[in-house]
């Protein structure tokens, strides 16, 4: 892997913070997208894609068994504002990732420390889920929420092979990929 280059998520920890929200024990996102150099900048230059655009959420909640109503709310679906896709992943952090690697053409986007609520998680899953049709058609592009940190399981898996969509589960190759990024960016952290 190539030197880790940290940036991220500092907007929306700034917006978590302002909802008064707490994390209690956060899962981490990893996203990876196969895609040409051009591709790569159209899709960071383009505005970001809202929760609206997908209507799966409601699907993935009631698949998640969680505490409450589990019910998808308005303010979820919420966009986060911002002129383009690299305003949301673009800016410095502890605890982040992204690199385009135009050997492999692929750009990773990780966070270590996502979010713990459901709701949350849809405001940066929608602009990264508008990635998919950037994403070769052909390539096992995909995104992964999990409790990398706690070991609690997995909270979204979701393939991005020109089209976003929930799916069952990551391949073991997709599952160790993410493991590898996420652990150099814990070990970097912990300095």
């Amino acid at each position: 892997m190539a030197v880790i280059k940290y940036v991220g998520a500092g907007m929306l920890a700034g917006l978590w913070a302002a909802m008064g929200q707490a994390q209690a024990e956060p899962s981490s996102l990893y996203f990876r997208c196969t895609m040409t150099p051009a591709q790569y900048a159209e899709a960071k230059a383009a505005p970001p894609g809202g929760a609206p655009a997908f209507d799966d959420w409601q699907q993935w909640f009631d698949s998640q068994g969680m505490y409450g109503p589990g019910k998808v709310r308005s303010e979820d679906l919420r966009p986060l504002v911002a002129q383009d896709l690299s305003e949301l992943v673009g800016v410095s952090g502890w605890g982040t990732y992204s690199e385009y690697d135009e050997k492999a053409g692929a750009w990773q986007f990780a966070l270590l420390q996502f979010s713990d609520n459901y709701g949350e998680m849809i405001s940066l899953l929608a602009p990264l889920r508008s990635v998919a049709p950037y994403c070769a058609a052909d390539s096992d592009s995909f995104m992964l929420v999990y409790s990398y940190i706690w070991g609690d399981g997995d909270n979204a898996y979701l393939t991005l092979n020109g089209r976003s969509q929930f799916a069952k589960a990551p391949t073991p190759a997709q599952r160790k990929e993410a493991d590898a990024v996420l652990a150099q960016l814990y070990k970097a952290n912990e300095r």
